[in-house]
């Protein structure tokens, strides 16, 4: 790791039934929300470090609550030491861990939602790309199709102002983001649109998104199987 290395942090919860995807578990079951949130930062976590050569980076996996530790680096599957971090309010949660990484990391550092099974290295790569072109001033933001995103990036403290409170998991956030972007002389690098899986209604479009990339996300793909078995029998 060098000079020019990005400090990447995936945030990751435990796949608790019952706490886990609640809005996938009113419609399919808790257990069964709960396998795909692990199949997910399985598929996450691989997607890192395909992506850590590449894109030289530093990865971590940041956890809450505090006695998850066990569970996360079960599934994480890759030699990166769990890191507990819970600031309470989401925002303030994902600066400290931002901040973190910046203090080793000063070409950039980026924090990386766990809900995006899909997301290719490809696009990492390009993130961290993006971020060692740039200056202090400089965003990076990998949008998610519900009007969150799902990873963001930052160069300096300049940022900080991104992360103080407002209505997360909301249709909002991207937009209200840009904004205070903007309002702090922010220049923001927007990557291609992802898709996270939250909803009942996502579920189509993971059946799809598998199909027509038969060796991505083995984790997930192998869940959702279990759980369309378990449907038709």
């Amino acid at each position: 790791m060098g000079a020019e290395t990005i400090g990447l942090g995936l945030m990751a919860k435990p796949p608790r039934p019952g706490i886990a995807k609640t809005r996938l578990a009113a419609a399919i079951g808790a257990a069964a929300a709960a396998e795909l949130a692990a199949a997910f930062l399985a598929d996450g976590a691989a997607t890192v470090a395909a992506a850590a050569g590449p894109a030289d980076l530093s990865c971590q996996v940041f956890y809450r609550p505090a006695d998850a530790e066990e569970e996360i680096a079960a599934l994480v599957g890759q030699d990166w030491p769990p890191v507990f971090c819970d600031r309470g309010e989401l925002g303030a949660t994902m600066w400290d861990v931002l901040s973190r990484l910046l203090a080793r990391h000063p070409a950039g550092a980026m924090v990386m939602g766990a809900d995006l099974p899909l997301v290719p290295a490809e696009v990492l790569v390009a993130a961290a790309q993006a971020l060692r072109r740039g200056d202090g001033r400089t965003v990076v933001v990998m949008p998610s199709a519900d009007g969150g995103y799902g990873l963001i990036g930052v160069r300096s403290a300049r940022a900080a102002p991104l992360f103080a409170p407002m209505a997360w998991s909301t249709p909002g956030v991207l937009q209200e983001t840009l904004r205070r972007a903007e309002a702090a002389g922010l220049a923001v690098h927007l990557l291609p649109e992802q898709h996270d899986v939250d909803e009942p209604g996502d579920l189509a479009w993971l059946r799809q998104a598998l199909a027509a990339e038969p060796g991505a996300a083995p984790a997930t793909r192998a869940a959702l199987a279990r759980l369309d078995g378990g449907a038709g029998g």
